[in-house]
């Protein structure tokens, strides 16, 4: 018997692969963000950025963990054939996921101020808030275009969220360059260029997703029959999306804002330590969201199975991604291995030193907790399609604010081990959350295909 199924991996990396590819387009951004950043303006400039990705992802993923109650409904509702089902979740999806995006924004306009008080270097201050006030605004165009994107992900068309997400990258890096440095008629903007290139990007995304769509004959249908109408809405179908969305978004809270904890944990150790954690995190992500291609595959083809009603298929779908999962995240901690050295000088100028040396230290911790990164975030794919979302949040929640921020000040301030301490921290939380999720789906297939028997 080989080690995985031949039909099951064909249809998961059919699914996968054009996400993977979105996927790489989203983190490239942050990633050149923080590459073109470093190198230009140093680590000081970097320390700002990581800290205002920290704080404005910490916010943003509740956004998105909302937009996540799509795909699982229009997967089961394809299944079905039932089209008027899809265009409700398409129009209630839009609503919720703009609602959220607007008070989010509203909420990082208000909290800035904070930002003064929180015990961070405060040389790097001014440039985080700068950032930041820019970035929030771009919560909006990115909540339409996520909500475009998982309603045609839920109907297994991809590629177009692909393109929309590619050109978009090349934009926003041309454009990092142009606005940071005042190329041509711009004027030098510095980390605040950063920004600004990341919102015309992400607005670029939506609108050029938005005809792709509209000419796609899997998408166009629906985009025809969107509606805003007051009739199409039910108190029903919005309770469903929250009771999905909500659950979602919380998990993915906890687990950014460990990562952001730990942004600020570090920022108590020194700038440096803050520069550094930034480039081990910044290709953990890169990895992390090349995982998440696998997590929306398994979210749409077990979707499918639970709508046919078929658990012995949808079991042994979820155990063959998962497989899938843990060989492609072994091949990326080799190359976190072998590439410790060199990989953090891309992120910074020759002379931080300290930066790279510690970032190198980092990237052997990030080598080793991939494996779990890979399989929890493609067991909670699999438990997005099972419906399953509340008890996935609890998980979360306990292997990263019970475990890993108490361990992880701990050791990188008591214990005065700086970021090296703070990633031990990381991999542990990583690796119990894995863990439990993974119990959580083998628990659950196994009462569900005992009960289909009975």
């Amino acid at each position: 018997m080989s080690f995985l199924n031949k039909n099951y991996t064909k249809e998961a990396l059919t699914l996968a692969l054009p996400v993977m590819l979105t996927q790489v387009g989203q983190v490239s951004v942050n990633l050149f963000d923080n590459i073109i950043v470093g190198k230009l303006l140093g680590a000081d400039a970097l320390a700002s950025v990581s800290l205002g990705n920290a704080v404005f992802f910490s916010m943003f993923v509740l956004a998105l963990g909302f937009s996540f109650a799509i795909p699982p409904l229009v997967s089961e509702a394809h299944s079905k054939n039932d089209h008027k089902t899809i265009n409700s979740v398409f129009s209630h999806g839009f609503i919720i996921n703009m609602s959220v995006g607007i008070i989010l924004m509203i909420i990082l306009f208000l909290g800035l101020p904070l930002l003064y008080h929180s015990g961070q270097p405060a040389k790097i201050i001014p440039d985080t808030v700068d950032f930041l006030w820019i970035m929030a605004i771009s919560i909006v165009p990115f909540m339409a275009f996520q909500t475009l994107r998982e309603v045609s992900e839920g109907l297994s068309y991809t590629i177009g969220v692909t393109k929309a997400t590619i050109i978009a990258n090349v934009i926003n890096i041309v454009l990092n360059y142009v606005l940071i440095e005042g190329i041509w008629i711009f004027p030098e903007m510095g980390v605040k260029g950063s920004a600004l290139a990341s919102l015309i990007a992400r607005i670029f995304m939506v609108v050029f997703l938005y005809f792709v769509l509209m000419k796609e004959p899997k998408t166009k249908q629906y985009i025809k029959d969107f509606s805003l109408k007051m009739q199409v809405f039910s108190k029903k179908m919005f309770e469903k999306m929250v009771r999905l969305g909500f659950p979602t978004a919380l998990q993915m809270f906890f687990e950014v804002t460990a990562f952001a904890g730990a942004a600020f944990i570090c920022g108590l150790i020194s700038s440096h330590d803050i520069a550094s954690h930034q480039i081990a995190l910044s290709m953990a992500s890169f990895t992390f969201n090349l995982c998440i291609g696998f997590s929306v595959a398994s979210t749409v083809m077990i979707g499918r199975k639970l709508g046919e009603q078929n658990f012995v298929e949808l079991r042994k779908i979820g155990i063959n991604n998962l497989k899938i999962a843990f060989l492609f995240m072994c091949l990326c901690g080799v190359i976190f291995i072998l590439g410790r050295n060199i990989l953090p000088t891309f992120f910074t100028k020759p002379e931080e030193v300290e930066v790279i040396m510690l970032a190198s230290k980092l990237m052997i911790i990030a080598a080793l907790f991939q494996l779990s990164d890979g399989i929890q975030v493609t067991a909670l794919g699999m438990l997005r399609g099972l419906q399953d979302v509340k008890i996935p949040s609890i998980i979360t929640f306990i292997a990263y604010w019970l475990i890993t921020i108490p361990l992880g000040y701990f050791l990188c301030v008591t214990l005065e081990m700086g970021a090296f301490g703070m990633w031990i921290a990381l991999g542990l939380g990583l690796t119990i959350s894995a863990f439990m999720l993974v119990k959580r789906f083998l628990d659950m297939s196994a009462r569900r295909i005992k009960a289909n028997k009975i």
